[in-house]
């Protein structure tokens, strides 16, 4: 077991695991035999360890690897690779490390285990290092567990780079914790919070269990649901009005309500445009309606917001109130396609900012 994956330079690991460690079958301490998956090379995931797919204490991402052709991570019919982030131990100060960046087994908290016996796979013990991430860190210790994304990681762990690694052998590998929340959600991003809190509110539940979507475009339909789900789910009006809303689309109740209560007037002919991809302008004026359509005392800096523009008091009381802040310092974006990512923050923030003052209308109190 304290034999090292590969030796190589810590400036450019290599980017495959071998076999060393499944050539040893009195794996982690216990007797089991070679095919079983304790003895495959592979960590088990971190969620199985601590109810959570993130790097635990005393742990940080030290590489990745992602796999291809698992389906996992495909959205709208595009295939897309399934990511794995391995998370080293970290070794105790004044520690040195061998030539492939691994410091000795004494200095670490390691415990080289089975996670569940011979049929799970093992964890603080293999000594193998990708190295995309944390670079800065010459030393570290065993692979405690991993953990599993369809985010990019240099998106979900900022110290990672782009260097790919491949190991298509993974790709099935699996625990039903993974399938707790999603997956394309990465821990620190500026919806992050806010797609939490549509979860725990019912607010969304994703494309699948496992994917949210958070560069998908938001849908006019997909956006008058999250509002009508926001307020309670209310009684509406059995119809909209509105030719291309049928009465039993899933989307009929949410636009009715709008309809209902003057959030929307359609796209004109007498349509709502359902699969509509809604734009930024739109969006901010439903929410400015969804207030009562208030007055604004304060500016913007936009220069692709003038005073002509229907969006443009909604889009005075969204920055005057801390719902948006644009796409940058002095544009706000008002024709780009609004990404879910996007949505759910503005109506997380609306949230914030009315939660306890606001009356929704037909919203059950």
């Amino acid at each position: 077991m304290g034999v090292t994956a590969m030796v190589v330079a810590p400036a450019a690991y290599a980017l495959r695991p071998t076999t060393a460690h499944a050539a040893i079958c009195g794996c982690s301490g216990a007797d089991c035999g070679c095919d079983d998956d304790c003895c495959d090379g592979y960590t088990d995931f971190c969620c199985q360890m601590t109810g959570e797919n993130l790097c635990p204490p005393g742990t940080l991402v030290a590489g990745w690897w992602k796999a291809d052709g698992s389906g996992f991570c495909d959205l709208g019919g595009a295939p897309r690779p399934r990511y794995y982030l391995d998370c080293n131990l970290v070794c105790d100060d004044g520690c040195g490390c061998n030539s492939s960046g691994i410091c000795p087994t004494e200095c670490t908290d390691g415990d080289c285990r089975c996670l569940d016996g011979c049929g799970s796979r093992s964890v603080d013990c293999t000594r193998f290092r990708y190295g995309q991430c944390n670079q800065n860190i010459e030393c570290v210790g065993e692979i405690a567990c991993r953990i599993v994304t369809c985010v990019p990681p240099w998106e979900w762990d900022p110290s990672c780079t782009n260097t790919s690694a491949t190991d298509n052998q993974t790709a099935f590998h699996d625990r039903p914790c993974l399938h707790d929340g999603f997956t394309d959600i990465a821990p620190d991003a500026f919806y992050t919070a806010a797609v939490g809190w549509m979860t725990a509110n019912g607010i969304t539940t994703g494309y699948t269990n496992d994917l949210f979507g958070p560069r998908e475009p938001a849908a006019r339909s997909h956006f008058a649901t999250f509002l009508w789900r926001y307020a309670g789910r209310p009684d509406a009006p059995t119809e909209s009005g509105f030719v291309d809303v049928p009465t039993d689309a899933w989307y009929a109740q949410p636009v009715s309500w709008m309809v209902g209560h003057g959030l929307t007037m359609g796209i004109g002919d007498n349509r709502f445009g359902p699969n509509m991809i809604l734009p930024r302008s739109q969006a901010i004026t439903f929410l400015w309606r969804l207030a009562g359509a208030p007055s604004a005392s304060a500016a913007h800096n936009f220069s692709d917001v003038s005073s002509s523009d229907y969006f443009d008091v909604a889009v005075k009381w969204a920055v005057e109130n801390g719902v948006t802040k644009g796409v940058s310092p002095t544009l706000f974006g008002p024709n780009e396609p609004l990404t879910r990512a996007q949505a759910a923050t503005f109506i997380h923030r609306f949230d914030l900012l009315f939660h306890d003052t606001l009356s929704l209308p037909g919203a059950v109190q």
